[in-house]
């Protein structure tokens, strides 16, 4: 069985292969949401483009270093993973930003670092939000965000730095739903509740932690907090080994906590892992990785328990 060196050891890079040159380089690439898709932008780092035959890990002290880089380079974001109508970032300010609306691109964020007030809703007029709602974000926080919803981080506690999830809704109207199922759908995984199109969802770390509770108490494995039929927002938690395989959907994992052996690409026999196949990497508290549709992965091992943010969407856009 094969194993991957920490962060991005073995995959193509979109820019030199050392940190710093990497980080140095700017490489313009489309961002989700057909407004960006128009006009690139120059000042956003790239580091690889979306695989379609592998996952990526991003460890908690590779996250730590892109951290240090981009304070000595003064980059905003940072894109690691790009799939034209998806991508995967680190975004790192240290004031208020002007406000942002993406007509067809939801962003999901995950704090990581510092604090600040996040304004959504309203509309904009000179580049701040006129109505909108504010409430802080702390390490820890989740926020779900829709598309064509102004939002924007309106006030900063030093430095506050997030992980941001992003996705295109252009789906065609007949496309199959691989993530999860409509309102009235007859779901077999009950949703917290189904996504909203008017106003963000904020879920507080200590919201996390209680429903980890809860799922470790009713030795449940899924809890599905936001649904909108080709995405959905969830926490995976688990004490076993696992096998899934999603044809059309794409999982980005952030590891809340425990500690595993995650697994991916490998084969199957009568639905079990086969020994000796596939690419294994150490998971713990912190880290993130991407998982491209149709690829298998789950956990050979676990230490005890192991529970992560998963973040999906489908990529069955009309070609």
């Amino acid at each position: 069985m094969r194993n991957w060196l920490p962060g991005f050891a073995g995959t193509t890079l979109l820019v030199a292969s050392a940190l710093a040159p990497r980080l140095s380089s700017q490489v313009p690439q489309p961002a989700a949401g057909p407004e960006s898709r128009r006009a690139t932008d120059a000042q956003t780092v790239v580091i690889e483009n979306a695989p379609t035959d592998h996952a990526v890990p991003i460890l908690k002290e590779r996250l730590d270093e892109y951290f240090k880089e981009m304070d000595a380079k003064k980059l905003q974001t940072l894109r690691m993973i790009e799939g034209g109508k998806f991508n995967v970032n680190i975004r790192r300010i240290t004031g208020a930003e002007t406000a942002l609306i993406h007509p067809a691109t939801i962003d999901v964020w995950v704090v990581l670092q510092g604090s600040g007030t996040i304004t959504t809703g309203g509309k904009i007029e000179s580049g701040k939000i006129v109505g909108g709602q504010s409430h802080l974000l702390k390490i820890g926080d989740v926020e779900f965000i829709p598309a064509n919803l102004p939002h924007g981080v309106s006030g900063v506690n030093g430095s506050i730095t997030w992980l941001n999830v992003r996705w295109d809704t252009d789906w065609p109207a007949a496309a199959e739903l691989g993530a999860g199922t409509p309102p009235g759908g007859g779901a077999s995984v009950l949703p917290l509740e189904h996504a909203p199109t008017d106003h963000s969802l904020a879920i507080p770390g200590s919201t996390l932690d209680r429903y980890r509770d809860d799922m470790k108490a009713k030795h449940q494995s899924l809890l599905r907090m936001s649904e909108g039929g080709h995405f959905n927002v969830n926490i995976r938690r688990i004490d076993g080994p696992s096998i899934e395989l999603h044809p059309i959907t794409v999982d980005t994992w952030v590891v809340l906590e425990g500690s595993g052996t995650a697994v991916t690409d490998f084969k199957t026999q009568d639905g079990k892992m086969v020994p000796g196949t596939g690419v294994s990497q150490p998971l713990n508290a912190g880290d993130v990785m991407f998982v491209p549709a149709n690829l298998t992965h789950g956990f050979s091992a676990v230490n005890g328990a192991v529970s992560w943010l998963n973040i999906r969407w489908d990529v069955n856009w009309a070609k």
